[in-house]
């Protein structure tokens, strides 16, 4: 059989409708921040997605600018002094501890447990990916 201009137009339309039905699939039917729905995510681009999806931005800005947290923008690094009057390095190890259990490590200067009831829903130390792309996200801010 020949192709025809509208069995053209019908295979791609087939095709766009596989594909939006199995982006609905992996989705799932709920809100919030799915994992299923960020498979394809490289690390960076899950970190800005769950910086809006879970409201990191309503503390933490990306642009050097004050917060009710510390800005992520040149975190990563820089020595940051602790309530505890500690000074440490925003490393990988100490992004991911204040990360999944922000009451640890407090930089002072700001509320302690504001962060860790902010993200008391999120269970992120159950999901290390999601953390590792915060941390991405962090480090890719000079």
């Amino acid at each position: 059989m020949p192709v025809t201009p509208h069995r053209t137009i019908a295979r791609a339309a087939f095709a766009a409708f596989a594909a939006a039905t199995l982006a609905f699939m992996l989705a799932g039917c709920g809100g919030g921040s799915s994992t299923a729905s960020a498979v394809h995510l490289t690390p960076l681009a899950r970190g800005h997605q769950l910086y809006a999806a879970d409201s990191c931005e309503d503390c933490h800005t990306l642009s050097g600018g004050p917060g009710t947290g510390p800005t992520w923008k040149g975190l990563y690094g820089s020595r940051v002094t602790l309530t505890s009057g500690r000074t440490v390095t925003a490393d990988v190890a100490y992004l991911t501890k204040h990360i999944v259990d922000p009451d640890a490590m407090t930089v002072r200067g700001f509320p302690g447990s504001v962060m860790a009831e902010a993200i008391q829903g999120d269970g992120l130390a159950h999901k290390p990916a999601d953390v590792r792309a915060l941390v991405a996200l962090i480090k890719s801010l000079k």
